[in-house]
């Protein structure tokens, strides 16, 4: 084999290995999503794989995402919103669990039902 033979291998090899880092990046990027959600809030959620589906597969779970707002209008009050998919609840007692583990003293907590939408409001006082 030329020399020049030999570097179009090494460059085509290094191609490779290029795409396979970038895969399992995007692999473990998509995975600590998905924990950080379970640890959060309780949700499952199936780890998407970096097949010719992957796209779809993290549109999913871009839409199936939690919104979290949290407001504090005043030093000693707080109010957290949550917003998730019918499909993947929130475990609304563990995030008030955690809320006062942290010292807050839950107020009122109130969920709605829209479309395919839950949203939960907490309000706190510290």
């Amino acid at each position: 084999m030329t020399q020049l033979g030999s570097l179009d291998v090494a460059a085509s090899y290094i191609k490779k290995l290029k795409e396979r880092v970038d895969e399992l990046q995007h692999k473990k990027a998509a995975a600590q999503a998905a924990a950080t959600l379970r640890g959060v809030s309780g949700i499952s959620m199936a780890i998407t794989t970096s097949s010719g589906a992957s796209l779809d597969g993290v549109k999913k779970l871009e839409a199936s995402a939690p919104v979290v707002e949290v407001r504090q209008p005043d030093d000693s009050s707080m109010e957290v919103r949550l917003i998730c998919n019918t499909e993947r609840p929130i475990k609304l007692h563990e995030v008030i669990t955690i809320l006062e583990e942290e010292g807050a003293d839950i107020i009122n907590a109130n969920h709605s039902v829209v479309g395919h939408k839950i949203f939960y409001t907490i309000y706190s006082r510290a």
